[in-house]
């Protein structure tokens, strides 16, 4: 009888531990900042592989723009410091003074980038270029 408690007690032990491993396992953890795509929005832009795309916007008459869930943001902190490495080596600016709270706005070229962070979550936003036309020999924007 004794060891039959024994047992019983074992295995309970033994499912605990399990499951405790298995929880810790599944748990959120950190983005490693080590692999990198191009945006959906702009192939030239990285992204972390590990970022989930959620919501996309193309072909709008102002801006196009990709949502990206990523663990382990926050929308108070700065753009973790390996990221904007990886920014910076991929050829882009930061325009400071175009950057405003949570929105960075980066540069390439003529190409403008704005990187915004949400808590678990940041947003690749392209505005597009407004473009002047000629109607009667008058300038005017659409």
């Amino acid at each position: 009888m004794q060891r039959r408690r024994i047992r019983i007690s074992l295995c309970f032990m033994w499912g605990v531990l399990m499951m405790m491993v298995f929880i810790a396992g599944c748990a959120s953890s950190e983005p490693s900042w080590t692999d990198f795509v191009g945006s959906t929005v702009e192939k030239n832009f990285p992204v972390p592989k590990e970022a989930n795309q959620t919501e996309t916007a193309l072909n709008n008459s102002k801006m196009d723009y990709v949502h990206y869930k990523l663990t382990g943001l926050k929308e108070s902190s700065e753009i973790p410091e390996a990221y904007q490495k990886v920014i910076e080596e991929w050829g882009w600016k930061e325009k400071k003074e175009e950057s405003t709270g949570t929105t960075r706005v980066f540069e390439k070229g003529k190409q403008i980038v704005q990187l915004t962070l949400h808590d678990n979550s940041f947003t690749v936003l392209v505005p597009k270029k407004e473009e002047k036309t000629v109607i009667q020999g008058l300038e005017s924007s659409p």
